[in-house]
């Protein structure tokens, strides 16, 4: 590889996204940042948009990315780096948290039912 560059492939259940060239002095959040902003808005990958940089995760060798570390200090994780070398790493798209209900939206004295009970005995 030349000098410090990285070539980077991105595995999602949607495809493949990459590979693209890295320095390995840059962070993960970098990395992320890059993933976001190239994030494909149509077909498959639609269905699982991240909402923000944060929202993607990346995982190397079974373990999730720290976006506080460089690339540097994953090479270890990354095998031989050749001159041809592309790099895989899974691509985790943290959900979404689901909607609250908004208090007081609920109809007056109508109580909502839980799919869950207590017994005291």
């Amino acid at each position: 590889m030349e000098g410090d560059a990285i070539s980077i492939r991105f595995r999602h259940s949607a495809g493949d996204l990459g590979p693209f060239p890295f320095s390995e002095s840059v962070s993960v959040q970098t990395v992320k940042d890059k993933v976001f902003a190239e994030w494909p808005k149509d077909g498959l990958w639609s269905k699982e948009t991240p909402a923000q940089a944060v929202d993607v995760r990346l995982i190397l060798s079974g373990k999730f990315l720290d976006s506080a570390k460089g690339l540097r200090e994953y090479k270890r994780d990354m095998g031989e780096l050749k001159a041809d070398t592309v790099v895989t790493m899974l691509v985790h798209i943290r959900p979404q948290p689901a909607p609250t209900k908004q208090q007081g939206a609920q109809a007056p004295g109508k109580v909502e039912k839980s799919p869950c009970g207590c017994v005291v005995s």
